[in-house]
């Protein structure tokens, strides 16, 4: 009896490998918010001055595991290089930005209107918010198709400190 079902088990397990083997995996469809944060996908390019002067600033976006995250590199193959990745949990879009400041603020998306994404310290963020210096929120503003504007705030003591914003431009 157990040899039989052992057979049956490996024949439907066969069964379910050969059909599905040779189709490529549809690709995830995500929230109106998280299809919209794809369109980044590519390289974009800001002039900023954070208090060294001016400076180019440059970041990249990838769509990446099957279109369910979106992948972005701040200051890319430098030793300030940033990664945020964003995706959706419980059908809402979350963030987790792993930051110079060495530490890994997660966000929740918050609000959103026909232009903008907002993003603010999610309640289960590691984050110390009294004691530790860190991005507290986000606000992603699509002007069009080739400039978008990222404001992120600082907070430190508990408190907001500054914000740092940046126009991007799609580098063509």
């Amino acid at each position: 009896m157990k040899t039989n079902l052992l057979l049956i088990t490996l024949s439907l397990l066969s069964l379910v490998l050969t059909t599905s083997a040779g189709e490529p995996p549809k690709p995830y469809t995500g929230s109106a918010e998280f299809e919209k944060l794809k369109t980044l996908a590519g390289t974009w390019q800001a002039k900023v001055d954070m208090g060294q002067g001016p400076m180019t600033v440059t970041t990249q976006y990838r769509v990446i595991s099957g279109g369910s995250a979106l992948e972005e590199r701040m200051f890319p193959d430098t030793p300030k290089e940033m990664v945020t990745l964003y995706h959706e949990k419980d059908g809402k879009v979350v963030l987790t930005h792993y930051c110079m400041l060495c530490n890994r603020p997660s966000m929740t998306l918050v609000k959103t209107d026909d232009k903008s994404l907002t993003f603010d310290l999610a309640k289960d963020s590691e984050i110390k918010v009294e004691t530790e210096k860190h991005m507290h929120s986000a606000v992603i503003t699509f002007v069009d198709l080739n400039h978008v504007t990222q404001n992120w705030t600082l907070f430190d003591n508990g408190k907001a400190q500054e914000d740092h914003s940046f126009q991007f431009e799609r580098v063509k």
